[in-house]
């Protein structure tokens, strides 16, 4: 499981042993998220804590186009695993400014097992299964082939009392799909295991302390002289300032993303984890130049905040660095090797029980 911690494979994205055992590891911190995961960008959180320097490795789950909705099934396939075990999510501020999100993103991730673990599952509400049934027969495509799942989430969403019990009498049928989809599962990540040029021993492991500060010096060269050798970004077309801002706010409202994040929320709560959530800041720059000025951009770590309140998840929401171009690899949700420094430090004050530094 240790050497596993930067393989972004399938078997370990889209199954559910492998997610599994890793909270199982007293030194293993899964953090779950999208794209930035799978940037290489010096630093990252995979690499940086690579020998343990200070008694844990970061297990990074996530690739391209990984929203709420799949983390959640993801989050809900390892079931009681969660209990009491500290998990941490990456948050793509982006995701959230439109009404719905590309449904590639939706369908690239989609696991059907991972998703039967959240519908066949005795530990979630039924009003949970509901309101991700829901959400998820707003992909078709992804039910194809999948008689059952389909059956069962058209019953779950329809909410009938003879919807109910027909939900229920598909539920051993379902848990019996799972059980056997387990089987392959393990059968999969056995296979993938084998196959990779694994070592023979334990991984190394250098325990030191880390100057954060010096860290920081390092990881703000690194992005400087990134920066220098990335090409320009296009430069955009200047609107006066506020003048999007009723459109921004209107997007924001109608997100599909913050139901699915409210989904992923009650599924950690349910299942008893300890959750911190780490938003990147929104891009500043970007969005003063089309027109959304600062007042309307503080809505959504507004919105972020009361939704992480109320259920009882930890935020860490970077502000300081919205103005901050080196805090970004590009002007997309992709952490520099300076963001990736932030994220690092907040990593380890959590994995080891102290405050996050904001």
């Amino acid at each position: 499981m240790h050497a596993l911690t930067a393989d972004l494979s399938d078997p370990k994205l889209q199954g559910v042993a492998l997610q599994r055992e890793a909270f199982q590891q007293p030194d293993l911190l899964v953090l779950y998220g999208s794209s930035e995961l799978i940037k290489q960008v010096p630093s990252m959180g995979a690499q940086f804590f690579e020998e343990y320097p200070t008694g844990f490795r970061v297990f990074p789950v996530g690739k391209e186009g990984t929203s709420s909705l799949a983390i959640a099934q993801k989050l809900a396939s390892v079931g009681e695993g969660l209990r009491g075990k500290k998990v941490a999510l990456s948050i793509s501020p982006s995701f959230f400014f439109e009404d719905q999100l590309n449904p590639e993103y939706y369908e690239g991730n989609f696991s059907a097992l991972q998703a039967g673990e959240l519908i066949f599952n005795h530990d979630l509400s039924f009003d949970l299964k509901r309101d991700t049934a829901r959400r998820m027969l707003a992909y078709p495509e992804t039910l194809d082939n999948h008689w059952l799942l389909d059956a069962a989430l058209r019953r779950l969403a329809r909410g009938t009392s003879l919807d109910h019990a027909m939900y229920y009498a598909l539920l051993p049928l379902g848990m019996l799909q799972n059980g056997v989809g387990r089987l392959q599962d393990h059968f999969q990540a056995a296979l993938h295991i084998d196959e990779l040029p694994l070592p023979e021993d334990a991984p190394p492991r250098k325990s030191r302390p880390l100057n954060w500060d010096d860290n920081l010096r390092k990881a703000d060269t690194l992005a400087r002289s990134l920066a220098a050798q990335s090409k320009a970004a296009p430069k955009l077309a200047r609107q006066p300032t506020g003048s999007r801002d009723d459109q921004f706010l209107s997007r924001l409202k109608r997100a599909t993303e913050w139901t699915d994040f409210q989904l992923a929320l009650r599924t950690l709560q349910e299942l008893g984890a300890k959750p911190l959530l780490l938003s990147m800041p929104v891009h500043a720059a970007d969005l003063e130049a089309i027109g959304v000025s600062r007042k309307a951009r503080v809505a959504f770590p507004e919105r972020l905040q009361e939704m992480s309140d109320r259920y009882g998840a930890l935020l860490v929401y970077f502000q300081a660095h919205e103005e901050d171009p080196l805090f970004f690899a590009d002007h997309l949700d992709h952490l520099s090797p300076r963001g990736w420094a932030y994220y690092n430090e907040t990593l380890d004050d959590f994995f080891h029980g102290r405050s996050p530094q904001l």
